[in-house]
């Protein structure tokens, strides 16, 4: 599958140019493409867990937007669905998606999180942000 080397969307066979960024799709990523929770550039910290893919996405576009390092992770990688599904199952396994941000962007993340999705944003937090200690745990 040909991948954007630009946004890191996956698109199908036959498409050789992404349509968002008007750039050429490559085979496969680089490697300093792929962010993850196991880089060594930031001490990532999940923040929330969201129900929606696509409430998640628009969430971590909207960080990165700010320049707040940020990326949606589940149990078998970056980006995707998590687990096996069942047949009925329309959630990821686990509960929904991680946003994970950069551990000195918490505060940031959180008030931008607030200002996206309100209440909802209070109910998916992972901990109390203004809690130092409970982050650290």
């Amino acid at each position: 599958m040909p991948f954007c080397p630009s946004c890191k969307y996956e698109y199908e066979l036959g498409v050789s140019t992404c349509p968002d960024c008007g750039v050429n799709l490559v085979d496969k990523l680089a490697d300093e493409n792929i962010a993850g929770p196991d880089d060594d550039e930031f001490d990532w910290v999940p923040i929330a867990r969201i129900m929606s893919e696509q409430v998640a996405e628009m969430v971590v576009e909207a960080l990165q937007a700010k320049d707040i390092p940020a990326l949606i992770y589940s149990g078998t990688g970056f980006f995707g669905q998590s687990g096996a599904m069942g047949p009925s199952s329309y959630q990821a396994v686990g509960g929904g998606y991680t946003i994970m941000v950069a551990a000195d962007s918490v505060d940031d993340a959180d008030h931008e999180g607030e200002v996206i999705l309100g209440e909802d944003w209070k109910k998916a937090k992972l901990f109390d942000i203004d809690s130092e200690e409970e982050r650290q745990s």
